[in-house]
Parts: structure tokens; sequence; C-alpha cells
């Protein structure tokens, strides 16, 4: 069975906040290359305008991609019909982990009310009046779920915070690279925005994504004051061109010839 196969009964950890995840960390780095890509953005709030084509978008854009994946690992089903999967930014890296069998992923969950399991999965966020409720998102490898302590659990804030502290780990003590990718989003989403920008981190805004990521997009201060932020547009050719020149993908996986011009690298 391969870890794509395993990856339907994902290894969840459980740790509190400032603890240390030496384990999960570990796993992330069996991805052959040393680079991080974070995904940010839209979730419940994003519009079916903003979401549509979005997983061809991403699938397409990250053929070839073999470094780790960081994520929100859940997903959100209808509450009217269960079968029914809303889209979100969550659902985009194990789609791209699928594809790309040399890549790894690593969910991060904060722990906002208490777990249960149920005939969806194990529930993470079930909140009276919405229309969805949030599982533990079944297609990734390993999940972490961050919780203050058995009794009390933590904001949404909590993820990007421990993925930043993720991220700083792998760039500190192992020599990786990193990137925030971010489409779509609200007020969450632009405080990881300013906080990985602000640690002198790439950051890759999707322009025509909605919300948050396209106000910054078009941000002409904003991008000036940080010069590791990088737009691309809301295309596959865009996004890859961009994913290239700042090393995500490398020339030597790609195959196709237009994303190698786009950054001015000469064909094999």
């Amino acid at each position: 069975m391969s870890t794509q196969d395993a990856s339907i009964v994902p290894s969840l950890y459980v740790k509190r906040e400032g603890e240390s995840t030496t384990k999960a960390e570990l796993r992330l780095t069996s991805a052959r290359e040393r680079f991080v890509v974070r995904f940010t953005g839209g979730c419940g709030f994003m519009s079916k305008a903003d979401a549509q084509g979005l997983y061809d978008l991403f699938k397409e854009s990250f053929e070839g991609f073999a470094g780790a994946l960081l994520f929100g690992g859940t997903r959100m089903l209808e509450k009217q019909d269960t079968s029914i999967v809303v889209p979100g930014i969550t659902e985009i890296p194990p789609v791209i982990w699928k594809d790309n069998p040399e890549s790894s992923i690593l969910g991060i969950i904060p722990k906002s009310q208490d777990l249960r399991i149920s005939q969806l999965g194990m529930v993470i966020h079930d909140e009276e009046g919405a229309t969805y409720t949030t599982i533990v998102h079944p297609d990734q490898a390993q999940c972490l779920v961050v919780q203050q302590s058995a009794d009390e659990g933590v904001d949404w804030e909590a993820e990007f915070k421990e993925c930043l502290r993720i991220i700083n780990d792998l760039r500190s003590f192992a020599q990786w690279e990193s990137l925030l990718v971010s489409y779509n989003g609200g007020g969450v989403t632009e405080k990881e925005i300013l906080a990985t920008a602000s640690r002198g981190w790439p950051v890759l805004l999707i322009n025509g994504s909605g919300r948050i990521s396209e106000q910054y997009a078009n941000d002409k201060a904003f991008l000036k004051k940080y010069p590791l932020v990088h737009v691309a547009e809301k295309s596959v050719d865009s996004i890859r061109g961009a994913l290239l020149k700042i090393g995500a993908l490398k020339a030597r996986d790609v195959k196709s010839v237009p994303y190698l011009q786009i950054v001015g690298e000469e064909t094999p």
C-alpha cells in the first residue's frame, strides 16, 4: 500500500500550543525537495465564482512538485447533503499530493471545539446555524491538532501560527526554502500574509482570486515594501511561471516548454 493509499486514515497527532512536533516535522521532510509550500485563503466564505475551476487550476500548476505541503487539514461538508464538499483552499494540497508521489503533506487543525467521531469522520467544528460541518480531511498522510489543553481549545489563528513555527524550524535548522500561496481569504488570511511578508519570506498572491489576496495583489505600496511578495494571475501559466521563478518547482521536473519560457529558462 502506498503512502497515498494509506491516507484514508491519516496519522493524528495532538499537541498543546508551544510544544514541539518533532515526529510530524521529520515525516514532512520525507519530500524529495527541501521546499515547503503553505496554502492559505478562502474556505466557507469563498464565493462560487471565486471557487470556479479552483481544483484544476492548482492541480495543473503544481504538476511535478516534490516538496512539502502545509495546510489547514480540514474538509467542509454541506449539512443538507453531506456528500457535497464545500470548495475551499483546504481541498487543494491533497489534490497536489495525490498527483505528486515525491511530495509530503501535513495538515494543521486548531481544536476550537471538543472532537467527536461521527459517520462523517472526526468532526472538528459544527456550529449551530452554519450550513456546513468541518471534519478532519481524509486525504492526508498526517494531521496535527493544536489545543490549549484537553479542556480548552484555541482560535482559528492557531493554524497559521503553528505553520509559521514549523516553517521557521525548516528554514532555520534544515536549510529549507518556503512559500506562502494565498488565494482569496479574509481577516485571518490577511494576518498570515502580513506575518509572513514581515519575516522576509516569499509570498505568492493570486490576483483574480477575490477578497484579501486580490486586494494585496493590487496594493502597489505593499508590494514595494515587501519585494519577496509575488503576484500571479489566476491562470496555470502565470502560477506555474511564478513557482519556477521562486523555486517551488524545478526546471528539470517541468516538461512543458511554455512554462520554461515564462521565467527565461532555456529548453533542454
